[in-house]
């Protein structure tokens, strides 16, 4: 106790003479100087036997002075006095009075005549008690057992007294009706006592009771005023632990240290130990079980979940704009050279990538789980689909390799294209729902958190939208290939735009996307926001310039008199009427010349009026059949060819201009086909069949897509 200053609190279960003893000798260390800090070091805390005893502590008031001692609450029994007479007295007692009072002298009259004070002792009391509880259980115990018998007929004064049957007649039993019992149902007593306090004069003070077992009246005022001046008293081996701490003893049964404990993820079982809970369990608020961790998805009215929805809102009323623009204008030159069919088909796959965003902040559920599958892929599909046909279209056409016409090139054609590669994407995430049905999972990204998900891990959402990034790069190659193609295609500098912006977009997300796996809600948010950003960029990039147009600059979506293909149709038309004017000589003299209509390069967005001018131009050899792009390389300008002669009789500009402009369905190719069929009939040219064989197939070539010379 000497080495902690904790433990200062001594009980004492010692009777008299051994609680003399050990004050003797703390004295005796005090007053040779060993140990001289122990001097009033101890509270002492006694038994019943040191009681109220002054003698006990004679001498030594200074060094148990504050000391908290009970006893039992005496009284006096009058039936005792009546024992008083020397045949009640025991022989020893009866020889003492004898050789003091003499044989003939009453006990009580000699007392009373020595003048010596008689006291009854205290335990007395206790004892009469005790006798008279045993004595009443006997008594009951015979008349339950044997009643109306003679005690040498009872089978108890034979065999005797069971000791457990007898426990029933004195225990929660009282000796009288207004009196608590003595001894209670555990075969305890239930005492009444007194608790005093020893000041350093040796004088004791009532400072509280025990009262019938169960409850304590202390005046702890009191009790610091017979204390040295400092804190209250305090004498324990090792404080209590705080929480989440436990137990972790020593080489001392009654000492301990305190152990910190994880109270996010370990209960403390009888505050010894420190146990962790399972996986997807926590503790509970008093640290003693663990409960399961309820799953939390993201909630529809945090910001995670408010800003990607009203994002896409706010996409899916723009989308709707441009379809009732679309419809609405359906007629127009802008809207019908854009590819309507493709159009529409990229305007579904935006509006898809909008709805996605709802989807995937929703409670995961079986059905929430596959549509989501499904939705993803097939929204960007449906884009990228339509745009890579679209580029696709345009690669071919102006291709310098192609030696034949370009097949499946037509509206029909190429919405069943785009159909077919939506297709593929559907099937794949169709075959995968079969594979692997939909369902949900808890996962754990800590020890302390539950989040129910869809059972898709990321890398099954990469493997689903592999195809998408392999359309994404294929109508990034085209829009990269087609970059070059005359100006009044300007439809490739819009698709450019768009999938140069898709790149960057996805190239950022992916790292977004998995750096943040333990955080659903980022996560989740992400893709929501990309998927939402593909649409728009799609939206913004393609749609935007072409609505703008037909809203705000109506004057563009006409057909003008300033604009045409360009130079390329220029040359290769040139091309075919050098073919029809082939081997004549003086084009003054001969009628076999041919006329061609030659218009300045456009500059507008949409498809103009032609303002044409028609030339004879006479025609070389025909030279091998090749394609539109390859004659043109090979075709020289007719700015630089000295020796062509132009016709001195031409067809009226106006008239012809007038022609071409009253059918606004047809494409530029289509007005130079028949305006050449004209004036080669009115002309009445005569061609070698094999020459109108070549001319009639380059101008298939150049007039088979009706769409091409308003993009």
């Amino acid at each position: 106790m000497r080495h902690t200053n904790k433990a200062r609190g001594v009980v004492m279960f010692v009777d008299e003479d051994n609680l003399r003893r050990f004050l003797t000798t703390l004295d005796k260390m005090i007053a040779s100087g060993m140990h001289p800090e122990l001097r009033n070091y101890f509270w002492f805390v006694a038994s019943d036997s040191w009681g109220m005893k002054r003698a006990v502590v004679s001498g030594f008031e200074q060094h148990v002075s504050g000391a908290i001692t009970v006893a039992p609450n005496v009284r006096f029994v009058d039936v005792f006095c009546q024992f008083d007479t020397p045949k009640h007295l025991p022989k020893r007692i009866l020889g003492i009075s004898q050789l003091l009072c003499g044989q003939r002298q009453h006990f009580g009259a000699c007392f009373n005549a020595l003048d010596v004070p008689f006291k009854q002792e205290s335990y007395v009391p206790f004892v009469v008690d005790a006798v008279q509880v045993v004595a009443n259980a006997l008594h009951t115990y015979i008349n339950k057992e044997c009643p109306d018998m003679d005690w040498k007929s009872c089978s108890i004064s034979k065999v005797g007294f069971e000791g457990t049957k007898l426990q029933e007649f004195y225990r929660n039993v009282s000796l009288q009706d207004n009196q608590s019992p003595l001894i209670d149902a555990n075969g305890d007593g239930i005492g009444q006592y007194s608790i005093f306090q020893l000041d350093d004069q040796g004088v004791y003070s009532r400072v509280g009771r025990w009262l019938n077992g169960d409850r304590i009246e202390l005046d702890v005022n009191r009790v610091r005023k017979g204390l040295n001046a400092g804190p209250f008293p305090l004498s324990v081996c090792a404080t209590p632990c705080k929480r989440g701490h436990y137990r972790s003893y020593q080489d001392q049964s009654c000492c301990w240290a305190c152990i910190p404990c994880d109270v996010a993820t370990s209960i403390i079982v009888n505050e010894t130990s420190c146990i962790q809970c399972p996986l997807g369990e926590v503790p509970n608020a008093d640290l003693t079980a663990c409960r399961i961790i309820p799953p939390v998805s993201l909630r529809w009215d945090s910001a995670w979940a408010l800003i990607p929805a009203a994002y896409s809102l706010c996409g899916i009323l723009a989308t709707l704009f441009v379809v009732s623009v679309f419809i609405r204008y359906s007629s127009t030159p802008v809207v019908m050279a854009s590819g309507r069919e493709l159009c529409y088909c990229m305007l579904s796959g935006i509006s898809l990538c909008y709805i996605v965003t709802f989807v995937l902040v929703s409670k995961p559920s079986a059905p929430v789980c596959a549509s989501a599958r499904v939705l993803i892929g097939l929204s960007m599909s449906a884009i990228y689909a339509a745009i890579l046909v679209k580029t696709n279209r345009l690669a071919r056409v102006f291709s310098p390799h192609s030696p034949v016409r370009p097949r499946c090139i037509t509206p029909m054609a190429q919405v069943g294209i785009c159909a077919s590669i939506v297709s593929a994407q559907l099937i794949g995430s169709i075959v995968w729902l079969i594979v692997d049905p939909p369902g949900t999972r808890v996962q754990f990204p800590s020890r302390t958190e539950a989040i129910l998900t869809c059972k898709a891990t990321a890398s099954h959402l990469l493997i689903s939208l592999l195809f998408n990034m392999l359309l994404i790069i294929l109508c990034t190659l085209y829009a990269f290939k087609t970059r070059k193609i005359p100006e009044n295609f300007n439809e490739t500098r819009l698709i450019g735009f768009t999938m140069y912006s898709t790149s960057i977009l996805w190239l950022s997300f992916g790292p977004i996307y998995f750096a943040t796996q333990n955080n659903f809600k980022i996560q989740i948010t992400s893709l929501c926001m990309c998927i939402s950003m593909s649409g728009t960029v799609a939206l913004a990039c393609f749609f935007a310039p072409k609505v703008y147009i037909v809203l705000w600059q109506p004057y563009k979506n006409v057909r003008t008199r300033h604009s045409a293909v360009g130079k390329l149709v220029n040359q290769q038309m040139r091309f075919i009427s050098q073919l029809a004017t082939s081997n004549i000589p003086d084009t003054t003299t001969s009628p076999n010349f041919t006329s061609t209509v030659d218009c300045p390069s456009a500059t507008q967005a949409a498809s103009p009026e032609l303002s044409c001018t028609a030339r004879s131009t006479p025609v070389p050899p025909a030279p091998h059949f090749r394609s539109p792009a390859t004659v043109r390389s090979l075709v020289p300008d007719a700015a630089s060819t000295g020796d062509r002669r132009r016709s001195s009789t031409s067809l009226n500009n106006d008239a012809a201009c007038k022609k071409i402009s009253m059918n606004s369905d047809f494409s530029l190719g289509s007005h130079l086909i028949a305006e050449t069929d004209l004036t080669l009939r009115n002309r009445r040219i005569s061609t070698s069949q094999d020459n109108a064989d070549h001319v009639q197939i380059m101008l298939s070539e150049i007039t088979n897509d009706q769409n091409a010379t308003f993009l």
